[in-house]
């Protein structure tokens, strides 16, 4: 009897230890909101760069660009709004120059409408004698959910760095 009741214990012992129990993120209903958001981001931001790579900056960029976008320049004043990011894209030189980053970080507010990427970028084009060459950088992108629920970046910006080891 004391063998079959020591059993029993263990059993529901171990049943107990394997029940489920939900995150306190799956019980926090603004936490599964800011989350949902989080992984928007993060894909949106990927969908631009994979956009970038395969039909230029100037389609990624009027295609994520919020109306009201800013995009920071290095060494120059920003390029404030749609009409004027999609121009000055434009006027890139088609010269075979390949721009993509990865994310290494988003967020969002707990409401789900704004958020943030940060990331690495790296940018290959040729030099005037037709050399392969290679820059690097990091970048952050605030993003603004859209009335239509798409995401769209309102501030890009970034700098160049050494090459990351």
């Amino acid at each position: 009897m004391t063998r079959a009741f020591l059993l029993l214990l263990c059993i529901a012992l171990v049943v107990s230890c394997r029940t489920r129990v939900d995150s306190p993120r799956s019980m926090n209903p603004a936490a599964a909101v800011r989350q949902k958001a989080i992984d928007e981001i993060r894909e949106a931001d990927q969908n631009f760069s994979m956009l970038s790579e395969k039909q230029g900056l100037a389609k990624a960029f009027a295609t994520y660009a919020a109306d009201d976008a800013i995009k920071l320049n290095d060494g120059a004043a920003p390029t404030v709004g749609f009409d004027s990011i999609r121009s000055q894209m434009s006027r890139i030189p088609p010269n075979g120059s390949v721009l993509t980053w990865q994310v290494l970080k988003a967020d969002a507010a707990q409401s789900g409408e704004l958020g943030y990427t940060f990331g690495q970028w790296m940018l290959t084009s040729k030099d005037n004698s037709g050399k392969r060459k290679t820059q690097f950088g990091v970048y952050v992108t605030v993003w603004k959910r859209q009335r239509n629920g798409q995401w769209r970046f309102v501030l890009d910006g970034g700098n160049a760095t050494p090459e990351p080891k």
